[in-house]
C-alpha cells in the first residue's frame, strides 16, 4: 500500500509540476491580460481536480484490493 500511495504522490506531483510549468509559459508568452491565460488557468485547474479524483480512485481501488484484511 505504500508502493501504491507513493506511486500515486508522485503521478500527481508530476501532472502538478508540468500543469504549473504549462501556464508559467503562456503566463510569460501572452501576459495576465490575455484571455488565452485565463482559460489556460481554468483548463489547468479543470485537469488538476480531474486527476486528483483519478487518483484517489485508484488508490481507493488498491486499498480495498490489497489492505491486510482483504483474503
Amino acid at each position: 500500500m505504500i508502493a501504491t500511495t507513493g506511486w500515486a504522490l508522485r503521478t500527481w506531483a508530476k501532472i502538478t509540476l508540468l500543469l504549473a510549468l504549462a501556464v508559467g509559459g503562456v503566463w510569460l508568452w501572452l501576459g495576465s491580460d490575455s484571455g488565452w491565460f485565463w482559460i489556460a488557468l481554468a483548463g489547468a485547474g479543470l485537469t488538476e481536480y480531474y486527476v486528483i479524483r483519478q487518483l484517489a480512485r485508484e488508490w481507493s481501488w488498491e486499498a480495498r484490493a490489497t489492505w491486510w484484511w482483504s483474503p
